[in-house]
């Protein structure tokens, strides 16, 4: 009794044809590249928020976009969305205020452009209010282009800490 089939049979090569065609189609669904580290992100983060000085960190990361919100970063891109949860205060972006982000960028100092601490810790608030408050309003963007390097600054300024953010 003869159970193989001949190899010069059609079914045969058209089982071998879609066989391949399957294997093609699930390679070819793998993510490009892997997903963007958002925990060694916010350990960046974490790590300047904790200092009791000013100090600034910089971290490179393959995010396309980015945000920040209600203690979380989020960054995705053509692998996938990843997000962490931050353990200190409350990190605001610096993307909306320009004098903030000067601030972060370190072109200059609080003191350039508020007139005490209060005024400072009102505009950080402003920012920080504004983002959380729109982080679930489908209407407001939320996500940031990112441009693969995230800079994180502490300030202090009197009795006032703020930590700023941007990538």
């Amino acid at each position: 009794m003869d159970l193989e089939s001949p190899a010069d049979a059609w079914y045969v090569w058209f089982g071998v044809a879609l066989v391949s065609l399957a294997f093609v189609g699930v390679v070819a669904s793998f993510p490009s590249e892997p997903p963007p580290d958002t925990a060694e992100a916010a350990d960046a983060i974490d790590r300047v928020t904790a200092s009791g000085y000013n100090a600034t960190a910089e971290y490179e990361h393959n995010a396309d976009r980015w945000y920040v919100a209600n203690k979380t970063i989020a960054m995705k891109n053509d692998g996938g969305t990843t997000r962490a949860s931050l353990s200190y205060a409350r990190v605001v972006p610096a993307q909306p205020n320009e004098y903030l982000r000067a601030i972060l960028n370190g072109s200059s100092d609080p003191s350039d452009h508020y007139d005490d601490p209060e005024e400072f810790r009102n505009a950080v608030k402003t920012v920080s209010t504004t983002v959380e408050n729109n982080i679930d309003d489908p209407d407001v963007r939320n996500w940031r282009v990112a441009d693969g390097r995230l800079v994180v600054r502490h300030v202090k300024w009197g009795e006032y800490r703020a930590t700023l953010v941007d990538a």
